[in-house]
């Protein structure tokens, strides 16, 4: 059993013990901030948190349960890693750790397909059904800040954002975003698909103004 799923189970107790005692519960922000310092049963707890969406995230790009299960395991060992490279003045912890776990699943996605994980059919179908995901990560996550993110988002209809944040930051699949809206599936992609292209848009013109202010 890795360490993150042992850590967990205690950091659940733990969790469980602090809220019946009234105490406050540390915010993901105190979290990465003692993950820093090596403390393994803080990265229990964003194990606890966030474990189902990351197996989300990484299931929809990589399109392999056991390979998103692997990834899982993989982002919070890396998360230990890399957690000093979180600056909370650019941005909330939760969006900072979304956009590692995309950034960790497209990289395993990339060296999956060198290998020929894939079969033909499969590379076309995985690449078309992720067009739109690879450029929003590669034109908003690595640009943009997380303040810039959420002014990105104010700038779509209440159904748009709505149906972007359920599947980029919640893991939903488009059936599941149409059933918790009450939409058609046709709908769905219909906002989904005119919010991605506005929320792209949106981004690159922020990113710009960014570069030239």
């Amino acid at each position: 059993m890795w360490f993150p799923a042992i850590a967990g189970r205690r950091a659940s107790a733990a969790s469980e013990e602090q809220a019946s005692s009234g105490q406050t519960v540390p915010s993901d922000e105190e979290l990465l901030a003692r993950v820093q310092k090596k403390d393994f049963e803080a990265v229990g707890i964003l194990f606890d948190r966030y474990a189902r969406l990351f197996l989300g995230i990484a299931q929809r790009i990589l399109r392999d349960r056991g390979e998103a299960e692997d990834m899982v395991q993989e982002i919070f060992l890396r998360l230990c890693q890399n957690a000093n490279s979180f600056n909370p003045t650019k941005g909330s912890a939760r969006t900072w750790l979304v956009q590692f776990a995309y950034r960790r699943s497209f990289d395993r996605r990339s060296y999956l397909t060198r290998r020929f994980f894939y079969g033909g059919t499969e590379i076309e179908r995985l690449r078309n059904s992720l067009k739109e995901a690879s450029g929003l990560e590669d034109q908003i996550s690595a640009r943009l800040t997380g303040e810039q993110l959420r002014a990105a988002f104010d700038e779509l209809s209440d159904r748009e954002s709505a149906t972007l944040q359920l599947y980029f930051f919640e893991g939903c699949e488009l059936q599941e975003v149409a059933e918790r809206l009450g939409e058609s599936i046709g709908n769905t992609r219909h906002y989904y698909y005119r919010g991605l292209e506005r929320l792209r848009r949106t981004a690159i013109a922020l990113a710009v103004r960014n570069e030239k202010s």
